[in-house]
């Protein structure tokens, strides 16, 4: 077995092990997708924060290879794309919710009264604080230490392989058909951002903000900028193929050329 192989194999066991005991044994699974949103901040805080660690640590300790070399890197370019991802997601998705709203699926409206509130900002703060640090611990394993120790395939099996097993680290919150979908094209998409900008945070914050809009700035949370009651169907499909066309479109645009750095010399054709 090649060695980078053992390796994907022991880490994502480490991982899937670690998710499993912090979310069953202890009980922590409730709060993934409570209304309490200063419980989910520190549920999804404390879940992500120890299985980033986790995967930090293997990758400096048993790799033996610097963080750095996972690709933390903000240039103007990587800054610029990942404003520009973060505004284009969130008028998206409002905007789709909006057309949702006027067709009769759905019932919207505004909820910007909640801006002259002082617990708005301190809940806002701890559940973008959570997303972020779960999109963080998805790219670094997912996308930064599965293209460090799978070079050795071809650019297709490693799209294959990664967004394969992204997919399966998903099952504790449920899958069916579309969501099984849904979770390997997103990781591919996310692959071809990783792989085109040779960085892990336009990447991070192009996943975080995707989760952090549809989950909690837009819906029936208390920091809900934009309220709908009901089921958005179709409307969020919708919102989910425009996201993946715009992500690539903005990857395209910013990153022409494929930076040359170890990431992508890494990966074969």
């Amino acid at each position: 077995m090649k060695t980078g192989l053992f390796r994907i194999i022991s880490v994502c066991a480490i991982n899937f092990l670690l998710n499993y005991l912090l979310l069953f044994p202890l009980g922590l699974f409730q709060y993934i997708s409570t209304p309490d949103l200063k419980m989910f901040g520190l549920v999804g805080l404390v879940v992500s924060g120890i299985t980033a660690i986790a995967t930090i640590l293997f990758y400096r300790l048993v790799d033996r290879k610097k963080i750095n070399t996972l690709g933390f890197r903000m240039n103007n370019k990587d800054l610029l794309f990942s404003l520009t991802s973060i505004v284009v997601t969130v008028l998206l998705v409002m905007y789709v919710v909006m057309i949702g709203s006027e067709r009769g699926v759905i019932s919207a409206e505004w909820n910007l009264q909640v801006l002259s509130e002082g617990r708005f900002y301190s809940l806002f703060l701890l559940v973008f604080a959570s997303w972020f640090i779960a999109a963080l611990y998805e790219e670094i394993l997912f996308r930064g230490y599965f293209v460090a120790n799978l070079h050795f395939l071809t650019k297709k099996k490693l799209y294959i392989v990664s967004s394969v097993i992204f997919m399966i680290f998903h099952i504790f919150k449920g899958l069916d058909p579309v969501s099984i979908v849904v979770l390997m094209v997103m990781s591919c998409v996310l692959l071809y951002v990783y792989l085109k900008s040779g960085s892990l945070l336009p990447g991070i914050f192009a996943h975080l903000i995707y989760n952090f809009a549809t989950s909690h700035l837009v819906g029936n949370s208390e920091i809900a900028l934009l309220k709908y009651n009901g089921d958005l169907g179709l409307f969020q499909l919708i919102i989910i193929v425009l996201y993946i066309l715009i992500t690539l479109f903005l990857t395209n645009v910013f990153y022409r050329q494929t930076v040359s750095s170890t990431i992508s010399e890494n990966v074969h054709s």
